[in-house]
């Protein structure tokens, strides 16, 4: 099995090579194009990143495995990101995992992250990749149930 990317994505790589002056800057946007067109970057994906780049397959697969946000396998599960830095664990976040963990974990991966860059929105969640700042039980509660 091979991978592409589909036309949308492809136009959009177009794009983003006339913007940088070096096919290796485009390693981090062809990391999320892959995981945002497929829910996660495949050894496919990483072979074809690659060929675009132009770099070795194993510095594709080092830097996608360094960073939290991407997913090297298809979760079974929808995806609850907890924010653990200082900022969010000063604001309550350790007591928004144990809660997610204590009433979610059936229906949820809860998945704690470094800094999500909202630090005046802490403790902060994400849900999918979408924002969910000042977080408390009830409000996770009442989104996750939600969905």
């Amino acid at each position: 099995m091979s991978f592409s990317f589909n036309d949308e994505n492809s136009l959009k790589i177009e794009h983003l090579a006339k913007r940088y002056p070096h096919k290796k800057a485009l390693l981090l946007p062809l990391l999320w194009l892959a995981q945002k067109q497929e829910g996660f970057i495949s050894d496919e994906a990483m072979t074809r990143i690659s060929e675009i780049s132009q770099m070795p397959f194993m510095h594709i697969y080092s830097v996608a495995t360094f960073y939290t946000m991407f997913k090297l396998q298809k979760k079974s599960k929808r995806v609850v990101e907890v924010c653990r830095t200082l900022s969010c664990e000063l604001s309550g976040s350790e007591a928004i995992k144990k809660h997610l963990l204590e009433n979610h974990s059936d229906t949820y991966e809860i998945v704690e992250v470094e800094c999500m860059g909202a630090c005046g929105g802490a403790p902060m969640c994400t849900l999918e990749g979408k924002y969910i700042e000042n977080v408390t039980p009830q409000m996770l509660d009442e989104v996750l149930n939600a969905n």
